[in-house]
Parts: structure tokens; sequence; C-alpha cells
């Protein structure tokens, strides 16, 4: 355990209310980036996150609609530019940073960080940045279909977007050159630019009404009362080796994948290793450590210490590694695209290992990583859309409840409103309804899967890119309950027939034809009764 520092007291009413501040002013820093952004990914689906971090580059506050795959990267792309690229020294009132390094941010290309420092009576005191999904990159399209990381589009190195308040065209022409919506791209960066500032604005009114001249003391009580709390938790569980081999799709025709997870409860400590899990993939659904450390943090944290709100303590007591150059800890050249399908999937193996130690605190499995449908193509007028879904199987069912149908976890990206996607894209919806019986039984149910279908009602074809899973495999039920059921995908022509779609990859959707998506059921929880 890390020793603790003298630090300046504040009492616990005192603590508790700079708290809540400060989780109010990241909050409305996101709201910011959401109502100011023009790709539907951020302003409907709420793919991005607002951090507030002290001088070193420790999380403090994080904004509560944030998905749980920015848990702790910011923090981490800060420290790394302050070791390696931008020292404290160098930054400036005015600076910003731009990077999508995948595996210095969101293990992505298309996962964009924005660092703002944060000056008061010209003195760093620390840092707000943001992460947003951009609506394209570049490259191939986004998704599972890049054979290479070249394919997947633009890279950024980490560089100054603003200099001392002064913009940098060349990498604004830069970006704006190498996209297909770069009026959306170029628009969520300055929206996310906004939130940073939105965020600094809140910060310094709070710190004029507290009389404080710096956060880090304030930040690293708060971080020990979330360490506290979850050292706390982990320590009422029994010590021990837990195992658990969760098979998933892979690319859901002939290279399926296996996660191998062994985790060890020592004290108030918990360690993740991944040894045994598949090499890197074919496809681009590899991941890199910082994006799986994330993913295994956050179920852990959800049974453990569910209300206790996301900052540099809750992880502390949480240590994840992965073999280098396997699925979970991929090198350069590997294909990182849809490196979403590969988190959202690590709840299964981490909650089928916490299963024997602490069988009332978990869930059985969900159905599937969430769905991923991006569409591109040209409308008639000759201008351009790229545009993304989000679709979600059923939850798992767990002690006391029911799985609820159609929930994304372990992600909480938002719905795209039918409304929405058919005004910014040639496509009617023509169903959107719940798969009866595709909840595995139980005592407590797996929540049902949905079924979605659109067809293309322009006079052009649609690029699409599937990302799937649970195609080949169900979602696991716990203590005897049952597997939730598998999903489906493929496309009904104009003449009515059924065709072949890849579960993970491109294909053109022709003006009449329809995709078609069922997604699969969520595990149940206990033998079913009677």
């Amino acid at each position: 355990m890390r020793r603790k520092k003298s630090l300046k007291r504040f009492d616990a009413i005192e603590l508790s209310i700079l708290w809540s501040r400060l989780i109010s002013l990241v909050d409305e820093a996101g709201t910011t980036l959401q109502r100011t952004a023009f790709s539907s990914v951020t302003r409907e689906s709420a793919d991005f996150a607002v951090v507030l971090m002290d001088s070193g580059g420790q999380s403090i506050a994080q904004s509560s609609v944030s998905v749980p795959s920015f848990l702790g990267v910011m923090p981490f792309l800060v420290k790394a530019l302050i070791k390696d690229y931008f020292p404290l020294s160098v930054w400036k009132e005015g600076d910003v940073v731009i990077t999508n390094d995948p595996w210095l941010c969101a293990g992505h290309k298309p996962d964009i960080g924005i660092v703002t420092p944060i000056f008061r009576k010209k003195r760093l005191i620390g840092f707000i940045g943001s992460i947003a999904h951009s609506p394209d990159i570049g490259g191939t399209l986004w998704g599972a279909g890049a054979k290479d990381f070249y394919e997947e589009g633009l890279y950024i190195p980490p560089m100054r977007l603003f200099d001392k308040g002064v913009k940098n065209e060349t990498i604004f022409s830069l970006i704006a050159s190498n996209v297909r919506a770069p009026g959306q791209t170029i628009g969520d960066i300055l929206a996310q630019v906004a939130a940073n500032d939105q965020g600094i604005r809140g910060l310094h009114r709070v710190m004029d009404e507290s009389l404080l001249d710096e956060i880090d003391e304030l930040g690293e009580s708060i971080i020990q009362s979330s360490e506290k709390a979850m050292r706390d938790a982990i320590r009422k569980a029994p010590d021990g080796i837990y195992k658990s081999v969760y098979q998933a799709d892979g690319d859901g025709i002939k290279e399926p994948i296996q996660f191998v997870c062994t985790l060890t409860i020592q004290g108030d400590e918990i360690e993740v290793d991944y040894a045994g899990t598949s090499p890197a993939h074919s496809l681009a659904i590899n991941a890199v450590l910082n994006y799986v450390f994330a993913y295994t943090a956050y179920p852990i944290k959800c049974i453990f210490s569910p209300e206790v709100p996301n900052n540099e303590g809750s992880f502390r007591p949480i240590r994840v590694s992965a073999p280098e150059g396997c699925l979970l800890n991929a090198k350069k050249p590997s294909p990182l695209g849809a490196r979403n399908v590969t988190g959202n999937l690590l709840h299964g193996p981490v909650v089928k290992a916490l299963s024997l130690a602490v069988p009332d605190q978990v869930q059985a499995d969900c159905g599937a990583a969430v769905w991923v449908m991006v569409l591109s193509g040209k409308r008639e007028d000759g201008s351009e859309y790229v545009e993304y879904l989000f679709l979600a199987g059923g939850y798992g069912g767990r002690k006391g409840l029911a799985g609820p149908p159609t929930l994304c976890y372990p992600t909480n990206v938002a719905n795209v409103p039918v409304e929405v996607f058919e005004h910014d894209a040639p496509v009617l919806v023509t169903e959107k309804s719940l798969i009866r019986g595709s909840g595995g039984n139980g005592e407590y149910p797996g929540g049902e899967g949905q079924r979605f279908a659109y067809r293309n009602i322009g006079a052009l074809p649609i690029h699409i890119s599937n990302v799937t899973e649970k195609i080949n495999h169900q979602a696991y039920g716990l203590l005897g309950g049952f597997q939730g059921k598998k999903g489906n995908l493929y496309v009904r022509t104009a003449a009515g027939e059924k065709r072949f779609t890849p579960p993970k990859g491109h294909d053109y959707l022709q003006p009449g034809e329809e995709l078609v998506m069922e997604l699969p059921g969520g595990g149940g929880y206990g033998r079913p009764k009677g």
C-alpha cells in the first residue's frame, strides 16, 4: 500500500462539498462538449469523457457521463506527456495538446485526446482533458476491417493544437484534408477545446469561493478517500487465486479467440493476469494495455465500490498484466480499430473468476459486447456522411434482479434515436423490437436482446462496417442459470432473399436492401424455480 503523505486537513463535510463541486464542474464541461459537438456519436451516444487532474496528472474527478474505456486513460496520457513530450516547465497558459496515439490515449485512432493546462496566478496547478470518439479519422471506414495499424487512418502524435492561444492552422488543415466528414470532425475537436475551457472557468469559480490557490492537496485527499473505500471493500473478499476461461467469436467465421484470466485477491489488492490469452488477431480487434486496464478495472469497481465516483484512488489497488504481443497487449503494426468489442468482453472472464470469490455480488454474462454499425456514403446532392449506430443485447441476471433487456454493459454509450438516424443517413428503420425468450432462464433471468433492421432508401450504396459479437457464442449463466440466445446478422435483399454479411468487417448495402440485426440475450442467474 502506498504511504500517505501529510496533507492539509479538510473535514468530512468540507471535503464532500468540494468533491461534489468538482464533479459538477466536469459534468458541466461534459454537457458543453455534448451540446456543441457536430457528430451523433458524441452528441447522441455520449462517447466521451472529461477529466480533471492535479499537477502530476492524477485524476481527481471524471464526468458522470463518460464511457468506462476512458477510466484511467486520460491520467495515463497526461503523465506520459509530462514525462516524454512536454515537461511541466514548458506548458504555457493557452496551450492545448492533441493526440490520438492508441498506446498513450484510448486504444485506437478515432479516440482523440485534448489536454489543456490550468494556470492560477501564473502557476501551473493542474490539467483538464477530454476524450471523444471522432466521427472519422480517415483510412478504411472505422471498424474491424483494417489489416494493419497504417490502414486505420491519420495518426496524430502529441503536439500543440493551440500555442499560447494561437491556433495551429497546419494541424487543422491536415486533419480536415484526411477525413470523410471534415465539418463534423473539426467541429467535435473544437467542442472538446470548448469543454476544457468551460471546466477551467468552473474550477476557478470553485477556487475563488473556497479560497484555494492550488488543487493538489484537495485532490490527494479525495483520491485517498476513494482508495480507502476500494481497499476496505476488497478486504472483505476471501484471499485466493481465481481462474476463468472465456471463449468469443473473434472474426465470427474461422478465427475465434480465447481469454484466460487469473485473478488474485490478496488483502486489499487485486491482480489480474491474462497470460494464456489468444495472440494478436488478424482483424482489428486487438487492444492495448491501458485500454485493457480500463475495462478490467471497471467491472471490479462495479462489484466492490460502485457508489464512489471515479478517480485515481479507486484504481490504485488494481494491477493488470497481459503478455506483450497478445490480443490484450498488442504492438504496432497490429490493427486496433474495433478494440472496443474486445474491451467490452473483458467483464466476462473477470466476473466469471470473481463469481468463485463473491458469488452474491456478481451478475451473469451480458448479451454480447455492444454492437456497432458505421454507415458512410454520399447523398444525392454529393455531400458525404458518416453515421454511427450502437445497439445493446440483454443484461445478465444477478441476485435479486432479473437482467433488463437491451442494456449496454460494460460500456454505457447511448442509443441514437431513430429519428436522428433516419435524418442523418438515407435509411428507413423497419423494425425495433424485443426478441422474446432470448434471455437465459434462471431464478433471475437474463435480459432479452433486440431485433433492429433498417433499409437503404437512397439511390446510392451505403458503405457499412459491422462489429458484432456472440454470433457463435452465448452469454453464460451463473449458479445454475442458463445461457442467453446467440445473435444473428444478415442482409435481406430487395427480392426478399437473405444474404451473408460479415459479422466483423465491411460490406455495401445496396438501394432497397435491408440490414437485419438480432442481438443476443443475457445469461440467467441461479437455478430456475420449479
